[in-house]
């Protein structure tokens, strides 16, 4: 079947992380006075407190990756694959569930190192007075129910909608984004083989 290893290739960079906006070369780092970072690390204790991290981590990517799914499945040429290829359907299942375990533990791994450079960043942006500010805010009831649904605000309907949306919107350029990657791939390899051969 000629179209299910191209599709194969659009479900593999759809579930990949994204990265939105164009890349910067990094500024060089200021230094950062020890009172504010002391701060800003417990805040970010309060903002991810230690004991649910992991927890908070794992029911994020659940959403992510539900919604990711949702979308793969809008593309009207997958699900045909998927329908007419035996077996494709659970391949597809587990692939996402791999990938959904594989991000989940990288983001798990390497949080310790994404909070202390949060921590650093709030503690460039704030103030010490506006850091106990924000800690004093969390630490009320209002703070604390915001804490508590903040991280399920992207799979709240009206989000999880405009997401859907989004990635429908990207599943259906995809095809077209492959066809000049490959277009591109082919043009190099023309290049090469027309030096080789002069």
């Amino acid at each position: 079947m000629k179209v299910f290893p191209r599709l194969m290739v659009t479900v593999c960079l759809a579930a990949a992380p994204t990265v939105v906006g164009a890349q910067v070369a990094p500024q060089p780092a200021a230094a950062v006075d020890p009172a504010r970072l002391a701060a800003a690390k417990a805040l970010m204790d309060q903002i991810m407190p230690p004991a649910t991290r992991n927890q908070m981590i794992s029911s994020m990517m659940a959403s992510m990756n539900q919604m990711m799914v949702q979308a793969v499945r809008q593309n009207p040429e997958l699900t045909a694959a998927l329908e007419k290829e035996p077996g494709a359907d659970a391949v597809f299942e587990q692939f996402m569930q791999r990938q959904q375990a594989f991000q989940t533990e990288q983001l798990t791994r390497n949080l310790p190192g994404m909070l202390d450079a949060m921590a650093h960043a709030y503690a460039r942006r704030f103030t010490l007075p506006q850091l106990h500010d924000i800690a004093t805010f969390f630490a009320t009831p209002s703070g604390q129910i915001y804490l508590a649904q903040a991280p399920t605000i992207m799979s709240d309907p009206d989000v999880a909608a405009w997401m859907g949306s989004l990635m429908k919107n990207s599943m259906r350029q995809m095809p077209e984004r492959i066809a000049e990657l490959m277009a591109d791939l082919k043009a190099l390899d023309g290049k090469k083989g027309a030096s080789h051969g002069g």
